[in-house]
């Protein structure tokens, strides 16, 4: 019987510890279940609660948690992050006037995604307007933007992606998003991280 009961909390405490490798949410302390976020949830509160945060397609916040979460992935070990994306208008005068009164009052946008990592697949997990995404892709790919195109506000950029086809260069995934009337040219990925050099 005493050999059974050792036998039985070597099993929890296996359990608990792979349980709890399983579970590392990065720069977070107090992780919030994704379904807890409240529908109220502001940029502020999501830089407060350690998000890795994006406004208007840069970094600005939770650089270092983004450099840990890639350090524990690159060498295998399950984690997770969240992320936040925050989009506003920017200058009014880039649209017309009559698109402006039309889309002025869906803005600004928050938007919250975990990433996480198993050890083999990384899964992306979002909720928008009542719809669950589930992205799952192989890879955690980084690309370096060092020309631009002139017109660009940006003099270089850095972005990770989630592929299944690590071959895939940064020109292939910028060509398929121009390539809307060729669906065969659509590359099955997902940007995840950007940081953008402003000129």
């Amino acid at each position: 019987m005493k050999k059974f009961l050792i036998f039985a909390l070597f099993l929890l405490l296996s359990f608990t510890s792979c349980s709890s490798n399983a579970k590392i949410i990065v720069g977070i302390d107090d992780y919030m279940p994704y379904d807890a976020i409240p529908g109220d949830y502001t940029l502020e509160a999501a830089k407060a609660d350690g998000a890795v945060v994006h406004e208007d397609g840069s970094i600005t916040s939770g650089q270092a948690e983004w450099d840990e979460f890639v350090s524990r992935t690159e060498s295998g070990t399950p984690c997770m992050i969240r992320l936040a994306f925050y989009y506003t208008l920017g200058d009014p005068s880039r649209y017309s006037p009559e698109h402006y009164e039309e889309i002025k009052d869906d803005y600004p946008q928050l938007y919250i995604q975990d990433l996480s990592f198993n050890g083999d697949v990384y899964t992306l997990y979002s909720v928008e307007d009542g719809q669950e995404y589930i992205y799952e892709r192989k890879y955690l790919k980084r690309f370096d933007e060092t020309k631009p195109p002139e017109s660009a506000i940006f003099s270089a950029g850095v972005y990770y992606y989630i592929v299944n086809n690590t071959e895939i260069t940064y020109e292939e995934i910028v060509r398929s998003m121009f390539s809307s009337s060729d669906p065969s040219a659509f590359l099955d990925c997902k940007k995840v991280y950007s940081k953008l050099n402003y000129k």
